[in-house]
């Protein structure tokens, strides 16, 4: 099975030096959403910007997931 690096660009770019392991680039993608997910409550910022870029191992791009800030939840009452 082919190995897959998702790398998080944001104007700078934290790379992933490890990769995972997926069946085809279907299930890298949705890896790369799951870990889109975990990076936004990491780092809850608005950042249009920020994104999970998806790496073959022949180290092109295949695409990217965007990663959406964390929704603040304020009481309206208040």
């Amino acid at each position: 099975m082919p190995r897959y690096f998702f790398d998080v660009k944001d104007g700078h770019r934290l790379f992933d030096a490890s990769g995972f392991v997926c069946e085809d680039d279907t299930d890298a993608m949705i890896r790369a959403s799951v870990l889109a997910i975990g990076v936004s409550l990491d780092s809850p910022e608005d950042d249009p910007e920020r994104r999970v870029a998806i790496i073959n191992d022949a180290g092109r791009e295949i695409g990217n997931v965007p990663v959406y800030s964390r929704p603040s939840y304020r009481n309206p009452a208040k």
